[in-house]
């Protein structure tokens, strides 16, 4: 078994129950659709994080052709993003004493901070990884840099309005869309 094979295996395993946390989130929300407000940032945002997690398992085969020694840091750095998708995930949907919130307006408002910090930190994480293992310069990192900052902006502005996060996630959509359509990359 090569060393990337080794590493693949968790990360795939981690960004499987990613989307385990995804799938059975939303089979909740169907099954109980007729009990559920449904919030439109929280539903544009569960597709994004879905979208990004095929991106993750996607782009992860382009370490076996960038990555030639795999040393504890180099595993950990790689490991770090789908672990951040993982949590998202797990926050997207309410559990435990929450697990039978009914509207998804008043979670997603109580926990948007969270989520947008931690995707903000997916962000961060995926501009290094693409500096330090993918051979980017920095200056190309600029749009994702503005990604974050505009992450930034509503954690730390502490944005309350609806509309803008409406809007924020309906922008957010558009990209994710249009990046999976042009994206020309292959296995």
């Amino acid at each position: 078994m090569e060393s990337f094979e080794y590493v693949v295996v968790l990360t795939s395993l981690i960004l499987g129950l990613a989307m385990a946390q995804i799938l059975n989130g939303v089979s909740d929300m169907v099954a109980h659709y007729s009990k559920i407000k449904f919030s439109f940032a929280h539903t544009i945002l569960i597709v994004i994080i879905f979208f990004v997690t095929i991106q993750d398992w996607f782009y992860s085969y382009q370490y076996s052709k960038q990555i030639e020694e795999w040393t504890m840091p180099t595993v950990l750095s790689i490991l770090s993003f789908p672990i951040l998708l993982f949590i998202e995930a797990r926050i997207l949907f309410p559990t435990g004493t929450r697990s039978k919130e009914v509207d998804m307006d008043v979670y997603f408002y109580d926990n948007w901070k969270w989520l947008y910090t931690l995707f903000a930190m997916t962000i961060i994480v995926s501009i290094l990884q693409n500096i330090f293992f993918s051979g980017f310069t920095i200056i190309e990192q600029v749009p994702l840099m503005l990604y974050a900052g505009v992450y930034l902006l509503f954690i730390f502005g502490d944005f309350k309005n609806k509309l803008y996060h409406d809007i924020f996630m309906v922008a957010q959509l558009f990209v994710w869309l249009s990046f999976f359509i042009l994206e020309k990359s292959t296995l």
